[in-house]
């Protein structure tokens, strides 16, 4: 993609981002976005064909930037080094941190952040179904467990008004995730 679609795209994704913040989804138009993003009507549509199309690209933004760092990382590695796991999605938040806090804190769209922790989900079980050694149910639950109380400390944290180290603040709560969730597979290895 060209350098500047590139920068097209992603004025419009912050228009977007920016908007959301102030107002739900169906109430954003076309012309509000480009406006934000300094484009007219045209060159948005040069790319999109809607508000909503927008926000699905951002969603799949958003889904594989995760993705693809849980792939670099095994899941024995996770098990045995949850910190650096966790560090590094923690650095993946902060490389674009207004983007992430909009989403993160946005009240008006609570189904674009669902939607988004519902696909991570699946692709998390996706990634690591072989290595859980534990019926799919239990591993759902427990996902369910870290993801949603991930979410709730990375939204404490920016509303918060960001005073914490966040490398420091997600090397404690890996800790207390993984060991966690060690603990539980051992049990369930001796079922």
């Amino acid at each position: 993609m060209d350098k500047r679609v590139m920068k097209t795209k992603r004025a419009i994704h912050s228009a977007l981002t920016q908007i959301l913040s102030e107002k739900p989804i169906e109430e954003i138009t076309v012309t509000e976005i480009a406006d934000a993003a300094e484009i007219n009507r045209k060159t948005f549509y040069n790319y999109y064909s809607s508000v909503y199309m927008v926000a699905e690209e951002m969603e799949d933004e958003i889904v594989m930037r995760f993705e693809e760092t849980l792939r670099k990382i095994d899941f024995d590695t996770l098990l045995k080094d949850p910190q650096t796991t966790f560090i590094t999605l923690a650095r993946l938040i902060t490389s674009d941190l207004v983007f992430y806090e909009n989403i993160l804190t946005n009240r008006n769209e609570v189904f674009f952040l669902q939607k988004i922790i519902t696909t991570l989900k699946q692709r998390i079980m996706t990634l690591y179904a072989d290595e859980i050694a534990m019926d799919r149910e239990m591993a759902e639950y427990v996902l369910e467990y870290i993801v949603a109380g991930l979410v709730s400390v990375y939204q404490k944290w920016f509303t918060s008004g960001k005073k914490m180290d966040i490398e420091y603040l997600s090397s404690s709560v890996s800790t207390l995730a993984v060991y966690g969730i060690a603990t539980l597979l051992e049990d369930q290895k001796k079922e």
